[in-house]
């Protein structure tokens, strides 16, 4: 074969090793393939996922240090326990990218918490998906914070954590956990660590 190919150019050895050689030039292609599914279907099964939050519009570039923050705040410090801060949702005033993804998380029940501006929560919170009654949430904690203004929802005003923590770029704030939470215990507490953090 090295003979052969000696005085071949380039595209005539790919042309070779392809028309003689191509099931084994495959077949690493296909266990590789093979590997990084099972990995990721394995990954994926043992995944504790412990909250999921959309913040709509917000300016954050990486999420990994305040998604540890919260792990360490809802003290969960195993390897497969994950937060997960979705800051990819535009803030387009209710346009058909940012409603399209968001109706799909929450049909799709992917999201627990939902920190948005006032239109994006009108939207959500009636009859397209509902949220939680925040005495839910907070239990007997509900007295203990003061920015509670919906019976479903709280409203916070010009807030610096807000802004710098999670990169929310509005003044207004609505932050809510949806009907159909996957993980309300968690959603629970990352509402808790919002506001002991305000």
């Amino acid at each position: 074969m090295r003979e052969k190919m000696k005085g071949m150019t380039l595209i005539q050895k790919i042309d070779y090793l392809w028309t003689y050689y191509k099931i084994w030039l495959l077949v690493p292609v296909v266990i590789g393939c093979v590997v990084y599914v099972g990995c990721s279907i394995y990954r994926a099964q043992n995944e504790n996922v412990l909250v999921n939050t959309v913040i709509v519009g917000s300016t954050l570039q990486t999420t990994d240090k305040v998604e540890q923050e919260i792990k360490d705040y809802m003290k969960k410090d195993k390897k497969n326990d994950v937060v997960t801060l979705q800051t990819n949702i535009p803030d387009d005033n209710m346009g058909q990218a940012s409603t399209v993804a968001l109706s799909t998380m929450v049909g799709a029940e992917t999201v627990d918490v939902i920190i948005c501006p006032k239109n994006v929560y009108d939207h959500f919170s009636g009859q397209q998906a509902g949220a939680i009654p925040m005495k839910e949430i907070l239990g007997g904690n509900i007295e203990k914070y003061g920015y509670i203004v919906r019976e479903d929802a709280i409203v916070v005003n010009s807030s610096k954590f807000m802004k710098e923590k999670l990169g929310v770029p509005y003044d207004e704030v609505y932050m809510f956990v949806v009907a159909n939470a996957p993980h309300e215990e968690g959603a629970a507490k990352f509402v808790q660590y919002v506001l002991d953090n305000l």
